[in-house]
């Protein structure tokens, strides 16, 4: 007997009211979809395409299996799977026992949401089934977008980054669109399912869904998935064919061991003592030797990480050293620095110098705390743009590119057609920032550089195509020379001027929709009672 045909003689056997075997079989349902979302992450297995149907178990366990009073542990079950990989990756952060704990939380969130999504779907016959939970769930990705505890790297879209060629409307629409194809067509596949389970086992039917329903659900789900996927394709070459002349750039990454590290990863502290001066000497050697690497290969731009200078590259002639070795290499250098301390209102700052061996009067501060690792300071808003030979450089500081509608694209509405994007990363997200980069890129049309202390640079064209990246998983790091020509702009993306706000706030409005039409049926039913 095949495992099929096993399973098919299961669920025959299955009575019609919910007995333990039929309430155990829809909890390995749901567990399934919480596995599915938990190995399609980078981070664990990185099998992306399953984001397409990975919901759909939770679907059959929530709609047919289980009965209607444990429907909801099925999405908070599913939920479970998905923010236990999220917040695993932040584990250079958070300890384990906060790990599992948010993640428990979210799920029995997901738990009490869900009690009224089996509901809403009977009492309007199925109509919304394929808009319901992606409104929901987009919804609440747009609403939680500017927290300052892990940004937007948990959107569903992202997980799509491998693909580029596929995500490219997200410059017209905005990423949570493509969060919400991405569910509404997991939805479509586990309404068909549904339906031919009806047909097979009518006893578990508790409302029959309208074949006219199955039609249209199909038609609009499926049909507005191939119109992505061409106008994608359509947009992927035309960018392609569109973006400016060929820039080589350079991600100095350098590792952050006590000899080779003077951030620290932002302690910042014990400035000008003789141990931080020897160190900063054995930096600077370890720069001036890979900035002249990169310039040999032909870099014209080379980034240096975030708050890789823990010195104040303003004050005295401490950081003269770097200008004269732009105009050495002919090169335009940006890196981070801290101020002089204690003068640390805003202890996080990134300093551009020109191949004539000048350093710009614009100083960019960062404009989004990382609550999680403790910082508190004042922020920057200005969206500071560095004309250059190769064209107008933009530039924001690490956990900036996890707010898509603040700096990376007021940035590039400001003029930017290239973005440097100077980080240091926990060594648990080397599989996760590198997604929400290259949705920056496709989003604005523009190419971002990212160089991380010792983790996860990257260099990513306008097309979204990564051209370099690293993925080091030891907490020391390692160091690493990413060099890569990219494209200038060509920019001119919808996203740019409109942001999410458009798609976002037709998507709230439906959300509150959706629920008011909830409470008005079920209040009809209580009068009808």
């Amino acid at each position: 007997m095949s495992d099929s045909e096993g399973a098919t003689e299961a669920v025959d056997a299955l009575p019609a009211k919910a007995g333990a075997g039929r309430i155990a079989l829809g909890l390995a349902l749901a567990f399934l979809s919480a596995v599915l979302l938990f190995i399609m992450w980078d981070y664990s297995l990185g099998i992306w395409p399953l984001v397409f149907v990975a919901f759909v178990p939770m679907y059959i366990a929530a709609y047919r299996v289980l009965p209607r009073k444990l429907a909801p542990l099925a999405f908070g079950i599913a939920a479970f799977g998905y923010w236990l990989t999220m917040f695993m990756q932040g584990g250079g952060v958070l300890p384990p026992a906060v790990v599992w704990g948010l993640a428990l939380l979210l799920g029995v969130v997901w738990a009490v949401i869900g009690i009224w999504e089996r509901k809403f779907t009977e009492r309007t016959k199925y109509k919304w089934f394929i808009v319901q939970l992606p409104v929901l769930w987009v919804a609440l990705e747009i609403l939680f977008q500017n927290n300052l505890i892990i940004g937007s790297m948990y959107w569903l879209a992202y997980r799509a980054a491998p693909a580029p060629e596929l995500i490219q409307p997200v410059s017209i629409f905005s990423s949570p669109a493509l969060s919400f194809i991405m569910i509404m067509v997991n939805a479509a596949i586990a309404l068909l399912i549904l339906k031919w389970m009806d047909r097979r086992w009518p006893d578990l039917v508790d409302v029959e869904i309208p074949s006219i329903t199955i039609k249209w659900s199909a038609i609009t789900a499926f049909g507005v998935t191939i119109v992505w996927v061409a106008t994608s394709l359509v947009i992927f070459a035309q960018v392609s064919n569109q973006m400016g002349p060929t820039v080589r750039v350079a991600a100095v990454q350098t590792g952050i061991t006590n000899t080779t590290s003077s951030g620290q990863l932002g302690e910042g502290g014990a400035q000008g003592t003789p141990e931080d001066n020897a160190r900063n000497d054995r930096l600077q050697a370890q720069l001036t030797r890979m900035t002249l690497d990169a310039a040999g290969q032909g870099a014209e731009f080379i980034l240096w990480p975030e708050e890789e200078l823990n010195y104040d590259v303003r004050v005295g002639d401490k950081a003269a050293w770097v200008g004269a070795l732009a105009k050495q290499t002919g090169t335009t250098i940006a890196s981070g620095f801290m101020p002089q301390a204690p003068e640390l209102t805003s202890p996080n700052l990134v300093a551009v110098w020109y191949p004539n061996g000048q350093m710009s009067t614009q100083i960019y501060a960062k404009q989004h705390q990382v609550v999680a690792e403790g910082e508190a300071f004042e922020t920057g808003n200005v969206d500071q743009v560095y004309e250059t030979s190769f064209g107008n450089l933009g530039v924001i500081i690490c956990f900036d590119h996890e707010f898509p509608d603040s700096s990376p694209r007021t940035t590039v509405a400001a003029g930017a057609n290239i973005m440097a994007v100077p980080a240091i990363d926990p060594y648990t997200l080397s599989h996760l920032r590198w997604q929400s980069l290259v949705f920056r890129a496709a989003e604005n049309r523009v190419p971002f550089v990212k160089t991380d202390v010792g983790f996860d640079s990257a260099i990513v064209d306008a097309n979204g195509v990564v051209k370099a990246r690293t993925a080091v998983d030891n907490p020391d790091g390692t160091e690493a020379l990413l060099v890569a020509d990219v494209n200038i702009g060509p920019g001119g993306a919808p996203f740019t001027q409109t942001g999410s706000f458009l798609f976002g706030g037709l998507l709230i409005a439906g959300l509150f929709a959706r629920y008011i039409r909830q409470i008005y049926l079920w209040r009809r039913e209580r009068q009808n009672a």
